[in-house]
């Protein structure tokens, strides 16, 4: 057996003795994955932080900053310094609201677009490769697990 089958079936066997050990080791291969994403998302010169304001530009059309910051779970200002960022590498651009000036919308640019199509290719590529051993079905179980867990959290 090879050192990643070794270290895979060790997870596998590994128990969880109750549900506080489960939500750790939830939470450290939530965080080890985010670290793999990061990587890759890297390639591109992007945090996975400004990578996702631009995908969310891309898909969702221009944004107010505040419903930007709101999508992406961060504080305004960190929606600002992301998107001065993406304003700096030419990725983003920010402009007045037409209903009300006091707002402003941040919109992505012809440059953001190409960074975001290239980006979902790496990211398709990478979650292709992590993801070639597992059937749809168990996706799909997996799925079901943590909505049936945020579900019971919400209540």
């Amino acid at each position: 057996m090879g050192r990643a089958e070794m270290s895979r079936s060790v997870l596998i066997t590994k128990q969880v003795l109750n549900s506080y050990e489960f939500a750790r080791a939830l939470s450290k291969r939530i965080k080890q994955w985010r670290v793999l994403t990061e990587s890759t998302i890297a390639e591109l010169g992007l945090s996975l932080g400004e990578f996702g304001v631009l995908v969310s530009l891309s898909e969702s059309g221009p944004q107010l900053m505040v419903d930007l910051a709101k999508s992406q779970a961060i504080t305004q200002a960190a929606i600002t310094g992301i998107v001065d960022k993406l304003e700096e590498l030419g990725l983003a651009q920010r402009e007045p609201s037409k209903t009300d000036r006091r707002k402003v919308r941040a919109s992505i640019t012809a440059d953001g677009e190409e960074r975001v199509r290239v980006g979902m290719k790496l990211y398709k590529k990478f979650v292709e490769k992590a993801t070639q051993q597992i059937s749809l079905r168990d996706m799909n179980f997996v799925l079901r697990l943590l909505d049936s867990m945020l579900e019971a959290a919400r209540t």
